[in-house]
């Protein structure tokens, strides 16, 4: 039985933080001892039966102190992986995920670490510059060639192991592993009955409301189309969110459906997904979608929709930030979508992915 532990900022209900949840069920499934770590005691899922190990309940302290601050935390993990390998059984593997973890990680310089990268670093950088804010970006930069240089990566698409590699950052390797999903798990709690369950046709989006997600192109997008069905939104509400409904005048058409710990009912049910995101990883949400038989469009972003919507999908992958094509793509889907079936998302299942992470440590027992 291999022991492995998984670093995050938190459990708070984003894409990554879901992955690590997936990534720990599925090293439990097969057998192997799986430890949690967060920087922060936020947990939005349900995580019963699972190891979890919080560094702090005070993190913006930590954060206020920057590099001292990750050195401290980087201490404590330290501290709790030690008292843990006690039975002298050590971590076969780490994985590190998101870069205030991978801060923290880089502190702690512990062996058999990897860090996933789920995000295009070029395209956050390439905002930055867009917005103005140089410095910014120009920090940015230099603090992902710093923490990712001479380090073992897993890119969660070929997307972004080109975008790694189009910002010469100097790893020592780097790994293509998709991220793993349960596919019966996902499709039995498709079936469950929950509190947000929905009469009648909808579209849906089901992604965090921030800014790289573009929300403001989906809704003007929408309020295009003609006679639609109403459109749901599966995110938490936000002032600028509401200001943009109201702005386009859709208010009596689109719904905040808030977080949800099971949106797999809500997922399967609706007649189309959409995603406007600008950039991406390995967009969780669009695989969950195929799994469940739900048509999906896609902006076809830097990284992940034009490795998930292959094929006869491909069709429904629209321009980045165009209204009137993310408009077009919706209306063909409304209309006509290719049979969704299980090849299409086989190398996505647990089976599939856990061979990945054995190959990987077969290979580091080799060295």
């Amino acid at each position: 039985m291999a022991k492995i532990a998984l670093l995050v900022t938190n459990l708070a209900g984003s894409g990554a933080e879901k992955v690590v949840l997936n990534l720990a069920e599925m090293f439990k499934k097969h057998g192997e001892e799986v430890h949690i770590f967060l920087l922060e005691d936020i947990v939005s899922y349900d995580v019963e039966g699972l190891n979890i190990h919080t560094l702090t309940s005070k993190r913006a302290f930590y954060k206020l102190l920057k590099g001292i601050g990750d050195y401290l935390l980087g201490k404590k993990l330290q501290t709790k992986i030690n008292k843990l390998n006690q039975d002298n059984k050590a971590f076969d593997l780490i994985l590190s995920n998101l870069p205030s973890a991978d801060r923290v990680a880089v502190q702690a310089n512990l062996p058999n670490t990897y860090y996933v990268i789920h995000t295009s670093y070029s395209m956050e950088i390439e905002e930055f510059k867009k917005r103005n804010k140089t410095t910014r970006a120009n920090k940015k930069e230099k603090l992902y060639h710093r923490l990712y240089k001479d380090k073992k990566l897993i890119a969660v698409s070929k997307g972004i192991k080109e975008d790694l590699d189009k910002m010469k950052i100097g790893y020592r390797s780097c790994e293509v592993i998709y991220n793993p999903f349960d596919i019966e798990v996902i499709r039995k709690q498709g079936k469950e009955k929950v509190s947000h369950m929905i009469e009648g046709e909808y579209l849906l989006s089901a992604s965090a409301f921030r800014p790289v997600k573009r929300y403001d192109i989906l809704l003007e997008a929408y309020s295009k189309l003609t006679d639609p069905p109403p459109l749901k939104l599966l995110c938490n509400t936000n002032p600028k969110l509401e200001k943009m409904i109201d702005t386009l005048g859709i208010r009596n058409k689109v719904e905040i459906l808030g977080f949800t710990k099971n949106p797999y009912p809500i997922i399967k049910n609706a007649k189309v997904l959409i995603l406007s995101s600008e950039r991406e990883g390995l967009p969780t949400v669009l695989v969950e979608a195929l799994i469940l038989g739900t048509p999906i469009v896609s902006t076809n972003c830097i990284s992940g929709p034009s490795e998930i919507l292959t094929g006869d999908f491909a069709l429904y992958l629209s321009r980045v930030n165009d209204v009137e094509d993310l408009a077009a793509k919706i209306t063909k889907a409304l209309s006509n979508y290719p049979q969704i079936s299980d090849c299409s998302v086989e190398k996505f299942s647990v089976g599939n992915i856990y061979k990945e992470y054995q190959r990987l440590e077969d290979k580091d027992d080799a060295k």
